[in-house]
């Protein structure tokens, strides 16, 4: 009885010495990874409306030439892109809310002139935008972002773009925005995991302590370190192999953070339409390309394709016709460039194409397989075949600035598409 008391003291002295500070240690990463992820989202959610800006604007620019300027007929005034009204033109707008879920509005001064957003079922068509906004990007001309935008009495996590007439006048500004409460949901589903990982590894450390101690803490302090990384940004941390390889519920664990820091990649890295790197992943890996050619001649070559009347397939059969063909098209592309390189969304339906280890003439000869992958096969989508093409512009990559190596392609790809468009631009 008395050797059960020593030792039940002991289990419990042992308990007390590992268990304390292991569960204090696992609530404090738990908190401390929850609160960067928190704010790693919210930093994501920003770029990502001011990435969908930016292809707002490109959009625009693409489809209606020419500068913003106004104009007063019949006591009202208009805002037009060249030589098009944009009152009352809610195609693009309400496109890209019905695929992002981004509400969007274009102002002229400080009125709503376009918008996606309702209130009773009507657009808010001629509404004040906040003084607020007003000053910080009308009058100040400065892009800004709010986590907190009253509109229409719905609070928006939004940016404000400023819009310029030709003589570089601020004219009007461009406004992207989701709901708050939306926003918000979002980092608190996403929280979960991590507050549930955090709880199942605090209560599996317990329970194999008791047997394993020495191997455990130094389990979960591999684990502790794989989550700071993720937390700090590094997606791509790998897990030590000890606690991948175990045959418990720790090693459980590191697999499903494993899974869940795959899940991240593709939340954070991924477009989910297509399934390719968004355009942030292919900024930052065509910098790596960059970097690595400088450091050892490594050649590249970068290319920018873009689907042929693209719109009209939209416009013809429908978005969700669009987003099929889009789908289709990225995969025959993202099997193309298996051990080639690697390809991203650049924007709508462009995409960025860069071949490592590959001089211009080879990727040449690349693209025109390419072409001809996506010729040959139409695009089904219910009883229709769509017949789709792309024109591509192809340069050599080198050791200037990405901006300029894809400012090249891009100006290839458009020269491809004045002159016929199916080529591929060198």
């Amino acid at each position: 009885m008395k050797h059960k008391l020593k030792g039940s003291g002991f289990f419990r002295a042992l308990l007390k010495m590992n268990m304390l500070p292991l569960i204090l240690l696992t609530l404090v990463i738990t908190t401390f990874s929850a609160g960067r992820f928190a704010q790693s989202l919210n930093v994501e959610a920003k770029n990502g409306l001011v990435d969908l800006c930016h292809t707002v604007v490109v959009w625009y620019d693409t489809v209606y030439e020419g500068d913003y300027h106004a104009e007063e007929k019949d006591g009202s005034v208009c805002l037009l892109k060249g030589d098009h009204l944009l009152n009352d033109d809610f195609a693009i707008i309400d496109s890209i809310k019905e695929q992002t879920g981004v509400d969007i509005t274009i102002f002229y001064q400080d009125t709503r002139i376009v918008t996606t957003i309702r209130a009773n079922g009507e657009r808010v068509i001629g509404t004040k935008a906040n003084a607020t906004v007003v000053g910080d990007v009308l009058e100040g001309g400065q892009p800004h972002f709010y986590t907190s935008t009253m509109v229409e009495g719905v609070r928006y996590f939004s940016y404000y773009e400023p819009l310029y007439a030709a003589d570089g006048t601020c004219i009007g500004m461009l406004f992207l925005g989701k709901p708050s409460a939306q926003v918000e949901e979002l980092i608190h589903n996403s929280l979960i995991p991590i507050i549930v990982f955090g709880i199942l590894t605090m209560l599996i450390a317990c329970v194999v302590t008791i047997r394993f101690s020495g191997k455990l803490v130094t389990a979960i302090h591999k684990m502790e370190q794989f989550l700071i990384s993720i937390t700090k940004g590094d997606l791509h941390e790998a897990l030590d192999e000890d606690v991948v390889e175990r045959k418990d519920e720790l090693g459980d664990v590191g697999r499903n953070l494993i899974e869940m820091q795959k899940s991240l990649q593709k939340l954070v890295e991924q477009d989910i339409l297509t399934e390719l790197y968004n355009r942030r992943s292919g900024e930052k890996m065509l910098r790596q390309s960059c970097e690595h050619y400088r450091q050892s001649g490594t050649p590249f070559c970068v290319a920018i394709g873009d689907v042929d009347h693209f719109k009209n397939v939209n416009d013809t059969y429908g978005h969700e016709c669009g987003d099929v063909a889009l789908a289709e098209i990225s995969a025959r592309i993202k099997k193309h460039m298996q051990g080639r390189g690697y390809v991203a969304r650049w924007g709508g339906e462009e995409m960025l194409l860069v071949y490592d280890g590959a001089h211009l003439d080879t990727a040449a000869t690349y693209m025109q397989e390419l072409q001809e992958a996506i010729r040959r096969e139409p695009i089904e989508y219910g009883d229709v075949k769509l017949s789709v093409t792309m024109t591509f512009g192809l340069t050599e990559g080198n050791g200037e600035k990405i901006e300029h190596i894809v400012r090249d392609a891009d100006a290839k790809m458009y020269e491809g598409k004045n002159s016929g468009r199916d080529k591929v631009v060198v």
